[in-house]
């Protein structure tokens, strides 16, 4: 009894083993199916994406090119549409059409000396809308055949639409550009719209149907796909479907953005089955052979899986150019590790190289290279547990996640990083190295990674152009982030609304008293009615970079007022506009100046241009051919705020400026003793060097009467006018030319 026991007992043993081994065996090969079905369907997507763009380019290169020669039609407004006939044939051949016409605002078409009427079709109506259009198939009035027409308006010189430009495309050509071969041709597209009509069958399609969903629901097991497929039309968006359609088909859908129109591409199950017919016959063969080589191909498949998946995880987290972890690590582990290190405080730091471009500008890309991996390498050297993480970001930043137990500690480690980037060594180049460092201390252990590296970066860019090597986050910081962000938002939205306009500040003959020029001042005219001056924004546009399309603004308001008031016949004056750096470190720029004022028909007289005397310390080479160029468009050039930059004699000698400008700082020091010396001694140098002077801010009588003593040319500031808006400076001319 015990022996038959025994022997039942390894029969059962044996059974089990064997179930289990072929268990295992049927699961991976339906994995192995479902892997090749996704690969399937990535490429039936790949393949419809593509043919998607192509037939989007194809089509819209039609219209487009039907478009300019219906351009060309609208010059004529008495067109002779009969005799348009044989210019339109020639063309029809070079546009790849089979007949070109043109269809009266009646639908009449004169064609082969017969006349048609097309009034009745879509296409002919949307066009007379003012669309462009693509026709579903129709039956060609001439000779019965399917065509699908290519529509667009005719405009006459007034913009009114008085005709329609089509070309017939014969149906079975239409259909090519949607036949597209995959899978060796065993796939299949065909077009359908938002019913679920078919707009274009193909015609190796194994079956016909005149919608789609009527279709399906003709076969069982569609409820889910017809759900979707409903979904799909109604959202306008792409998707996927394994249908039952005559067959069970893997199908993609993309809308065309065109006639409400869509294109399918699919492919038959049974191709998925062909293709992986191979792998099932030797699964069906290992399953029904030796069961321990059936296991063993199985553990040799898991072993292989596994490395895969290590080499995969290596390739999507490892920056390849550093050897550094990437991004998508950090991402992926940042939170982890942080609650895997107890007893310890954890802080996000972001290195940033300054002015990394101008390094590669000066020592060329490859120096540059290297200085990045040897900073990757610093960075790497100076992880202490396997739950610190380094990584490249982009470019030259990099984020280091380091645990500490005070700040003194994560300060001393971030120093020694600087310590050992002061001077890299690359191809015997001592390179000197400043880092903009940002620290973020994590103590929310839900922060993500992407707020913990805004904030880092938020303090890093804070400290990019400062002194400080390294920054903390502060809410203090944030606010002030916000605020700037704010400030910025407003400013674009005011530039795109044109709110920036000029006021005028007069500028008067120092002898005579007479109003002879005036210097455009920026003004922000906000929505709530407030008239905001420079004070608000000049400074913070100017870091932003938005100041350039301020000027612009303001020149454009300028040259705006002189050309109305010129039309008025009112005596104009040379007024005087401010360019920023932005103009004046590319000599090119000035021709965008000039092109403002040829918009206007201003002449180069009534605008002066003035340089601040700090522009002259960024490029001195660049300014001098940007002043070069002024003066060659009939610019005069004023040197502002003269005294208050850095700028040699020589410079100012050697750059030909027209006027001197004195900065009002000097002319608050008149009454003393040095303040006057200097100020005399400037308006003497000026004219040592042929230039006129103007003194700003001129507010008491003390400083007029001294000034015109010194034989200063001309006086603005507060003493005489304050700056005034378009109008009222306006009638304040007119007040002085009536008096």
């Amino acid at each position: 009894m015990k022996r038959i026991k025994h022997k039942y007992g390894k029969v059962y043993f044996i059974l089990v083993y064997i179930i289990i081994v072929a268990v295992a065996v049927f699961i991976f090969n339906e994995y192995i199916n479902r892997q090749m079905k996704q690969q399937l369907m990535s490429s039936l997507y790949d393949v419809s994406n593509q043919t998607l763009v192509a037939i989007q380019n194809k089509i819209n290169r039609k219209l487009t090119e039907l478009e300019e020669l219906a351009k060309e039609l609208s010059s004529d407004n008495n067109l002779d549409y009969k005799a348009k006939e044989d210019y339109l044939r020639g063309y029809a051949n070079v546009l790849g059409y089979e007949a070109l016409a043109i269809a009266l605002p009646d639908g009449t078409v004169y064609t082969d000396n017969k006349s048609y009427n097309i009034s009745e079709r879509e296409y002919f109506q949307r066009s007379m809308n003012g669309e462009q259009c693509i026709s579903e198939t129709v039956s060609d009035l001439r000779n019965g055949n399917n065509i699908n027409p290519y529509s667009v308006p005719i405009f006459d010189n007034n913009g009114n639409i008085n005709g329609v430009l089509f070309g017939v495309d014969p149906t079975e050509n239409f259909m090519k550009m949607f036949q597209v071969p995959m899978f060796n041709g065993e796939g299949y597209t065909y077009l359908i719209n938002s019913e679920g009509d078919v707009v274009t069958g193909y015609r190796n399609q194994d079956f016909e149907m005149t919608n789609l969903i009527e279709n399906l629901k003709k076969f069982p097991n569609n409820e889910v796909a017809l759900e979707e497929l409903s979904n799909i039309l109604k959202q306008n968006q792409e998707g996927s479907l394994y249908i039952n359609n005559n067959g069970y088909r893997y199908n993609c859908f993309f809308p065309l953005n065109i006639n409400d129109w869509w294109l399918v591409t699919g492919v038959p199950e049974n191709v998925l089955e062909t293709r992986v017919s191979d792998i099932t016959n030797i699964m069906k063969i290992v399953s029904g052979g030796i069961v321990s080589g059936a296991l063993v191909m199985l553990i040799w498949f898991i072993y292989v899986q596994k490395k895969n998946e290590t080499i995969l995880k290596k390739i999507a987290y490892v920056d390849p150019f550093t050897k550094l972890y990437n991004k998508a690590y950090m991402q992926d582990n940042f939170l982890n590790n942080i609650k895997q290190v107890e007893n310890k405080k954890s802080a996000l730091v972001i290195y940033n190289i300054r002015k990394f471009k101008i390094i590669n500008e000066i020592y060329g890309e490859y120096v540059g290279d290297k200085l990045i991996k040897q900073m990757a390498h610093i960075l790497n050297a100076n992880i202490n547990s396997k739950y610190e993480i380094a990584i490249r970001d982009h470019s030259d930043e990099f984020s280091v996640l380091y645990f500490y137990k005070t700040r003194e500690e994560l300060e001393e480690r971030i120093k020694t990083v600087i310590k050992q980037t002061e001077v890299m060594q690359v191809n015997n180049n001592d390179i000197q190295i400043t880092l903009s460092v940002g620290i973020y201390e994590i103590n929310d252990l839900d922060t993500s990674f992407e707020r913990a590296c805004s904030y880092a970066k938020m303090v890093k860019n804070k400290n990019k152009d400062g002194v400080d090597d390294f920054s903390y986050y502060s809410e203090e910081l944030k606010k002030i982030e916000l605020e700037e962000k704010n400030l910025r938002d407003d400013i674009q939205d005011g530039i795109i609304k044109k709110q920036f306009k000029s006021w005028l500040q007069p500028k008067y003959d120092a002898v005579t008293g007479k109003i002879i020029g005036a210097e455009a001042l920026a003004r922000w005219y906000k929505e709530d009615g407030r008239v905001l001056t420079p004070y608000h924004f000049i400074e913070f546009s100017e870091k932003s970079g938005l100041i350039q399309e301020i000027d612009r603004l303001v020149l454009e308001d300028v040259c705006k007022k002189i050309s109305q008031w010129r039309e008025e016949g009112m005596e104009c004056i040379p007024i005087s506009v401010n360019l920023s750096r932005a103009y004046l470190n590319n000599a090119n720029s000035i021709y965008h100046v000039k092109k403002i004022l040829d918009k206007y028909k201003i002449p180069s007289d009534y605008i002066q241009l003035e340089v601040t005397e700090s522009a002259m310390v960024d490029s001195e080479e660049e300014l001098g051919r940007t002043i070069e160029t002024m003066h060659e468009l009939g610019f005069k050039v004023l040197l502002d705020d003269f005294g208050v930059g850095y700028s040699s004699l020589i410079s100012i000698n050697n750059m030909q400026f027209d006027i001197l400008k004195i900065d009002k700082s000097f002319v608050d020091t008149i009454g003393t003793n040095k303040g006057e010396h200097i100020v005399k001694y400037t308006i003497t140098l000026a004219k040592s060097l042929g230039m006129k002077t103007i003194a700003e801010g001129v507010e008491t009588k003390e400083q007029y009467d001294f000034l015109k003593e010194q034989e200063c040319d001309i006086i603005q500031g507060y003493y005489f006018s304050k700056p005034l808006s378009g109008d009222d400076f306006k009638e304040k001319m007119l007040v002085l030319r009536t008096t």
